[in-house]
C-alpha cells in the first residue's frame, strides 16, 4: 500500500491535492489551539467591561455549600436559583463599584479595619480574637481576603447609596393601617379547668389495665439506647486549666483599649404627647420642682407617655431631634415642648455620663478569652496527632493520653439520656452534646471511630458498640405505670368534659361569670393582648384565635395542665399617641422597606446605564 502511495505522489495532481489536505489539517489544529487558548470566560459585561466567569462560581459554591448543610443534594432548579443570586449579586455589585469610582468616594483601611474587630463574631470577652476570626470564615468556605473585600465594598455601598434613601419615608397612612393592626389589643376572660382539681377515679379491673397497656404502646415502649465510646479533644474543655500570666492580661488589655474613643450617655425622662397646649402644661409644672413621681403621675391624667431612659446612647433615641437635643441640654433643665417624629417631648436630662471600660471586669474577662485561645492553639497542634492516630485503627482507649482528651463510656437514647432517665454527663455545653447524641445515632455499630468537628472549634470520635432496639415493656413489671398513666387519662377525660359544657353554656347564651362560678370555677381577665406581643400567662395558642373571634364569643383549647375556656370580652384599638413605641417600629421598619425598593431601583438603573450582558450559555455551565 505504501508503494502504491509513493506511485501517486509522483502524479503532480496528487501532489497538489496532498499538499492541499497539509494545509487544511496544519489551520485546522492551529485553529482549534488558538480556540482553546482564547477560550471566553466572561459570563457578563459592565459598561464593556468583563465579568470572570470565576467570581461567580465562588459565589454560587459558598451559596451551594451553606445550602448542602440541610439538603444535600439539590434538584437542578435549586442550583440555578442559587446560581442566578450569585450572578445577581456580582453584577450589582460590579455597578455599585462603577458608581463609587465616578463619585470618587473611598473605604480607608482605618475604617474597614474597625469594622471587623468590632463584629461580635470575632470577639470573646469583648476583644477582638484572630483565631475566632479565622475559625469562622474557615466554617463558612471564606478566606479573609475575601471576607475584608466584602465588608470594602459595604462601606462603598453605603456611602454612594445613604445619600439617596436617607431621606425616604413610607406614606402617613399606609403607617396608620399598619400601627392600626400591629397595635389593636384584645382582652379576654379565662376559665382554667385543672386536670389536679379533677377527683381520682376508682383503681380499674387488671383487665381494663391490660387493655389500656396494650392500646397505648407508645407511652410504654422503652427508647432505642446505644452504648458508646467516646473520646472529646475540645478548647473549652482545656481552657480552663491553661495557664495565663499577669503581664499577658496587662497586654491584652493595653490592646483592647487602646485608641477607644468613649461615648457620651445621658440618663433622661421624657415624657411624650400628641398635642402643644398639653406638652406646655407638662412642662410648666415640671419647671415648678415637680418631681419625677409626680409629672408620671400628671402624664397620666393627661393620657401622656413618661418614660426614663438610663445610659442611653444618641443613636438609642426614637427621634433624631430628640436625640440631638438631649445631648445638647444642661442636666437639671426641663426642655420642651420640642417636636419630634411622634410627638411632643418634654424631658430633663438626669445625669451625663460616658462609657468606658472597667479594668476589673474587662481584665477578669480577658483572662478565660485568653486561656481560650491557647487552648485554641494546644487543640490546633494535637488533633493531627489524633487524626494520625485514628487513621491507623487505633483504639479509643489507646489514643495518646498527652492530647487533651476527654474520654467517657455509656448507654444513652436519642435525646441524651441514660436508662435511669436522667441526662448523660456529656462534658461540654449543649451544643456539643447535641452534636455528639446526633452522631451517635447516625453511626453505625462497630463502625472504625472517624474524626469529626464540633462547634467552637471541637473534635470528637466515637464506636458504637451495642444497640438496644426499642421494646414494649412488660406489663407485670410495670403496673403502677400503666395505673398512673390510666388515672391520668381519666382524669383528661373529666377535665375535658368539664370544660366543653362550659363553653356549650356560654355560646348559647349563659353569662360566662355564672356559668363559671356555678361549675365552681374562678373568672380572670387578661391583660392586653396583641398579635406581636402576648402578655405572659396565657396560652401561646390562644392569641391567633382570640383575633378571629367576636365580642363574647367563647372558645376552648388544651393548656399545660388542663383546659382552658376563654371569652372576648372587648376590643381596644389605641391611638399612635398612646402607642408610641408600636408606631415607631411600624414606621421604622416600613421606612426600611421603602428605603430598600428606593436603593434596588437605584442599582437597576445603574445596571441599565451600564448596559449589562450576560452570555447565559457560559452561565448555565455555572451550575449544571
Amino acid at each position: 500500500m505504501l508503494s502504491g502511495l509513493r506511485k501517486l505522489l509522483e502524479n503532480w495532481v496528487a501532489r497538489v491535492f496532498f499538499g492541499l489536505l497539509v494545509i487544511i489539517f496544519v489551520f485546522w489544529g492551529i485553529s482549534n489551539v488558538v480556540t482553546l487558548v482564547g477560550d471566553n470566560t466572561a459570563v457578563a459585561h459592565v459598561a464593556g467591561k468583563p465579568v470572570d466567569v470565576a467570581l461567580v462560581q465562588a459565589e454560587y459554591q459558598n451559596a451551594l455549600a451553606q445550602a448542602q448543610r440541610t439538603t444535600p443534594n439539590p434538584d437542578v432548579g435549586t442550583r440555578q436559583q442559587m446560581a442566578a443570586q450569585a450572578l445577581d449579586d456580582v453584577l450589582r455589585q460590579r455597578a455599585m463599584d462603577i458608581e463609587a469610582a465616578r463619585l470618587g468616594v473611598a473605604a480607608p483601611d482605618s475604617q474597614v479595619r474597625q469594622i471587623v474587630y468590632g463584629i461580635p463574631a470575632f470577639q470573646a470577652g469583648g476583644v477582638f480574637s484572630k483565631t475566632l476570626f479565622d475559625q469562622v470564615l474557615q466554617a463558612n468556605n471564606r478566606t479573609p481576603d475575601q471576607f475584608i473585600g466584602a465588608v470594602r465594598d459595604n462601606v462603598l455601598n453605603r456611602q454612594v447609596l445613604v445619600p439617596v434613601i436617607a431621606g425616604a419615608a413610607p406614606p402617613g397612612a399606609l403607617v396608620t393601617q399598619i400601627f392600626d393592626f400591629v397595635a389593636e389589643q384584645r382582652f379576654a376572660e379565662l376559665a382554667n379547668i385543672a386536670l389536679a382539681a379533677q377527683p381520682v377515679p376508682p383503681p380499674p379491673s387488671a383487665a381494663v389495665l391490660q387493655r389500656f397497656w396494650r392500646n397505648h404502646p407508645q407511652q410504654f415502649t422503652s427508647p432505642e439506647y446505644r452504648t458508646v465510646k467516646l473520646v472529646i479533644l475540645s478548647p473549652a474543655l482545656l481552657a480552663p486549666n491553661e495557664p495565663v500570666s499577669d503581664q499577658d492580661i496587662a497586654a491584652a488589655y493595653r490592646r483592647a483599649t487602646e485608641g477607644e474613643t468613649p461615648v457620651p450617655l445621658r440618663t433622661v425622662q421624657i415624657i411624650t404627647t400628641s398635642d402643644t397646649t398639653t406638652a406646655a402644661k407638662i412642662a410648666a409644672a415640671w419647671r415648678n420642682d415637680a418631681g419625677w413621681p409626680a409629672m408620671q403621675a400628671l402624664a397620666a391624667k393627661l393620657n401622656a407617655n413618661p418614660v426614663e431612659l438610663d445610659d442611653a446612647k444618641q443613636a438609642q433615641f426614637p427621634s433624631p431631634q430628640l436625640g440631638s437635643a438631649v445631648f445638647a441640654a444642661l442636666p437639671g433643665e426641663v426642655t420642651g415642648p420640642l417636636q419630634g417624629a411622634f410627638g411632643q417631648y418634654v424631658f430633663k436630662v438626669v445625669d451625663v455620663s460616658t462609657s468606658v471600660p472597667v479594668q476589673a471586669s474587662l481584665a477578669a474577662r480577658i483572662r478565660p478569652q485568653l486561656q481560650l485561645q491557647k487552648a485554641q492553639a494546644d487543640v490546633a497542634q494535637d488533633v493531627d496527632q489524633l487524626q494520625d492516630a485514628l487513621a491507623g485503627q487505633t483504639p479509643l482507649d489507646k489514643l495518646p493520653g498527652d492530647i487533651g482528651l476527654v474520654a467517657l463510656q455509656g448507654t444513652l437514647d436519642a435525646n441524651g439520656n441514660g436508662q435511669d432517665g436522667t441526662p448523660v454527663p456529656i462534658p461540654g455545653g449543649a451544643d456539643l452534646k447535641a452534636a455528639i447524641v446526633k452522631a451517635v445515632f447516625a453511626a453505625q455499630p462497630n463502625q472504625p471511630p472517624q474524626l469529626l468537628n464540633g462547634p467552637g472549634g471541637s473534635y470528637f470520635a466515637l464506636t458504637v458498640d451495642q444497640v438496644t432496639p426499642p421494646d414494649l415493656e412488660d406489663y407485670n413489671q410495670i403496673q403502677a405505670k400503666v395505673l398512673a398513666a390510666w388515672t391520668a387519662d381519666q382524669e383528661s377525660r373529666e377535665a375535658e368534659t368539664e370544660a366543653a359544657g362550659l363553653l356549650h353554656a356560654v355560646n348559647t347564651g349563659q353569662d360566662f361569670d355564672a356559668a363559671a362560678s356555678a361549675d365552681g370555677l374562678a373568672v380572670t381577665m387578661t391583660a392586653p393582648v396583641t398579635r406581636n406581643a402576648p402578655p405572659s400567662g396565657i396560652p401561646s395558642q390562644l392569641v391567633p384565635v382570640l383575633f378571629s373571634m367576636r365580642t363574647g364569643q367563647a372558645t376552648m383549647l388544651r393548656a399545660p395542665g388542663g383546659f382552658t375556656v376563654a371569652v372576648l370580652d372587648r376590643v381596644v384599638q389605641p391611638t399612635p399617641q398612646q402607642d408610641t413605641g408600636d408606631y415607631g417600629q411600624v414606621y421604622q421598619a416600613l421606612a426600611k422597606g421603602v428605603q430598600d425598593d428606593l436603593a434596588n431601583s437605584l442599582i437597576a438603573g445603574l445596571e441599565t446605564r451600564d448596559n449589562v450582558r450576560v452570555d447565559q450559555k457560559l452561565f448555565a455551565r455555572v451550575y449544571q
